[in-house]
């Protein structure tokens, strides 16, 4: 005997939500992740408007909104619970999501923090920084054109980190 196990009904609970230029340089875009769904609306002077809703490989933990050098929109920096992560953009001739980048930051030692991940970027848009492991912060430097560089970590001795 087998068993087949689905989900019938899509999250309707909001996990984390942000806004954003991210469909284009004057749209206002109000983005939303319900467990493994990304789910991204435009406000227009009649309310919200769906624009995209689409299913991401993992439970998204964190996102961000990071700005590449040059560029008219923002995009989106994404971490899913298994520490892989990704910056998508949007392209709005096909409606779709392009992977601008993509890696796993997983490190073979240390012990995951309770509180969950914590990403940030940097406001100068010079690095993503993220709080996975106790004692460790592993830092993601962005170049000056925004090319993402090897990523390293950088040893914490203060173990409670917000």
């Amino acid at each position: 005997m087998y068993n087949y196990v689905v989900t019938a009904h899509k999250p309707s609970a909001v996990h984390l939500s942000l806004t954003a230029n991210f469909t284009g340089p004057k749209d206002k875009n109000l983005i939303v992740t319900k467990s493994n769904w990304l789910v991204i609306y435009l406000l227009t002077p009649e309310g919200l408007q769906p624009i995209l809703e689409t299913a991401i490989y993992g439970r998204i933990a964190a996102i961000e909104v990071i700005r590449s050098p040059g560029a008219d929109k923002d995009s989106l920096c994404l971490l899913t619970e298994r520490l892989k992560f990704c910056v998508l953009d949007y392209d709005s001739t096909t409606g779709e999501l392009v992977t601008k980048a993509m890696g796993d930051v997983t490190d073979s030692v240390g012990r995951m923090i309770d509180s969950g991940p914590i990403m940030h970027i940097d406001p100068e848009r010079r690095l993503i920084g993220l709080h996975l492991y106790d004692g460790f912060f592993k830092v993601i430097p962005v170049d000056s054109k925004g090319l993402l560089k090897d990523a390293f970590n950088i040893r914490l001795e203060e173990l409670q980190v917000l």
